[in-house]
């Protein structure tokens, strides 16, 4: 045997387009950078696991939330529920929709909640608990709603939006209309961040800002040519150290605004994968969230059939998906006090979001990590050792074999990921926490196209894997 060579575990979700070519991919964790300070410069750490908040909730998926105080209103289904700091749900209304709602907040107290979906317009009255559907002739097919200074903004059919009284989402003035000229396209969804309001065209983005002005307060301080490919991919981001928007474009680029322009972010996997909708007709399938967790923002872009998240601190992708499903179970995510608290997509369920909980209220959270290829091209190689540095000692105190003594599960591939050997376990040791992970012997060969690695666990610990090495011989082309 030679002197064990380190291997690199990847640090994002980015398969080439031909899996021979690399199909490295971080299912359910993601890369933290130590540098000088780690034994290594990154390490493999888990997503945050989900917790139920309160029982579920009848009406089919969670679409929407927001809270306002001490109660969260949330959209579940066509139901309307008020959600106490207990995670008990009060049903306070309805509404006719089944598409993507929208919904906003504005300074009155008590507060009221505007609620947009499908062309139809509700206000939430936080004091009386109620929906009520505002139906006015001055208020054509509404699309989406943000808020600035008070007004309710409301981009509607066409290129043109409406505004709300001041701090009254019930009043609309058939006067108070601003339009969209800058470009001839259609606008999809408006946002506000800081001063500005920004409105997403089809082919085009808007910025108004508020000049005060007594006949319209109003006007168009910039225009971009770049546009929108989906209302529903646009999130904010509102950090204390940053506040920005992220959507997807219409070439499939995901953008991060910065300034009066769009930086690229995604990969080439996720402008493959957003095409691909595109092109089906099922744009509209894109759901974009964001959210703030442990000195970091995530972005969240999530379809029927896939889930990829960016990492604000590190400018990478990873994959999340749910315990036999192929996407996330999480459809969206909003602020309750000091909880993040997430909604199912398929079911009435709200969770909590938690890094210190490793699975899905109950369910598996599979954490898997697909290594870049292991090559010597145009060489062959035969692997003689494979050596694993992953956290050990996280055995729980429990009945569960499954949570006392937990497995790490290793496989690998030898044509880009179509097929895996069996797997071998490895034990991660119940109590003996500095205890090495044992290695890996007998590997056989692997022609020019190189080896995939693959780790995975399932136990509901925390788990960090730090670095792999492997102990190889080049063997000829």
């Amino acid at each position: 045997m030679g002197k064990p060579v380190q291997i690199s575990l990847g640090i994002r979700s980015n398969p080439a387009r031909n899996r021979q070519a690399g199909y490295a991919q971080l299912i359910n964790c993601f890369a933290e950078e130590t540098q000088q300070d780690g034994k290594t410069v990154w390490t493999i750490c888990s997503t945050e696991g989900l917790t139920a908040f309160g029982s579920a909730l009848a009406g089919g998926g969670v679409r929407a939330g927001i809270s306002v105080g001490q109660t969260a209103y949330v959209v579940i289904g066509r139901n309307v529920y008020a959600v106490n700091s207990s995670g008990v749900g009060t049903l306070i209304g309805g509404i006719a929709t089944d598409g993507p709602v929208f919904m906003e907040r504005n300074r009155r107290n008590p507060a009221q909640i505007g609620v947009v979906s499908d062309g139809l317009y509700y206000v939430i009255d936080t004091q009386a608990n109620s929906v009520t559907e505002i139906s006015d002739p001055d208020l054509p097919s509404p699309i989406s709603i943000s808020v600035l200074d008070g007004y309710g903004i409301i981009p509607v059919i066409g290129a043109s939006y409406m505004l709300t009284g001041i701090d009254d989402f019930t009043t609309i003035d058939g006067l108070d209309e601003g339009t969209l000229e800058a470009y001839p396209d259609e606008v999809l969804r408006s946002m506000t961040l800081e001063r500005e309001a920004v409105f997403f065209k089809e082919t085009s983005i808007e910025w108004h800002q508020n000049t005060g002005d007594p006949d319209f307060p109003f006007a168009r301080v910039h225009a971009l040519e770049l546009g929108c490919l989906a209302g529903d991919s646009v999130a904010k981001v509102d950090t204390q150290s940053r506040k920005t928007i992220i959507w997807v474009a219409p070439d499939h680029t995901v953008r991060l605004m910065s300034g009066y322009s769009g930086e690229v972010i995604s990969t080439n996997e996720i402008e493959e994968l957003t095409k691909d909708l595109d092109e089906a007709g099922n744009a509209d399938q894109l759901k974009g969230f964001a959210w703030a967790y442990a000195g970091r923002f995530f972005y969240c872009l999530t379809s029927n059939s896939w889930t990829r998240v960016f990492d604000s601190k590190t400018g990478h992708w990873h994959t999340r998906e749910s315990y036999e499903l192929d996407r996330w179970r999480v459809s969206t995510v909003f602020k309750f006090g000091n909880k993040i608290i997430a909604g199912d997509y398929s079911t009435g369920q709200l969770y909590t979001l938690s890094n210190k909980v490793f699975t899905e209220a109950g369910n598996h959270l599979v954490s898997e990590v697909i290594t870049p290829p292991v090559h010597a091209f145009p060489y062959r190689i035969k692997f003689n050792g494979l050596y694993i540095d992953a956290a050990t000692g996280g055995g729980l105190n429990s009945t569960d074999t499954h949570a006392s003594d937990p497995k790490l599960l290793v496989a690998w591939s030898d044509d880009g990921g179509y097929s895996w050997s069996t797997e071998r376990e490895r034990d991660l040791h119940a109590t003996a926490k500095y205890r090495r992970v044992k290695p890996i012997y007998r590997m056989g060969r692997t022609g020019q196209k190189g080896r995939l690695f693959r780790f995975r666990i399932s136990a509901p610990v925390e788990r960090v894997l730090m670095q792999t090495s492997v102990d190889f011989n080049q063997l000829a082309a």
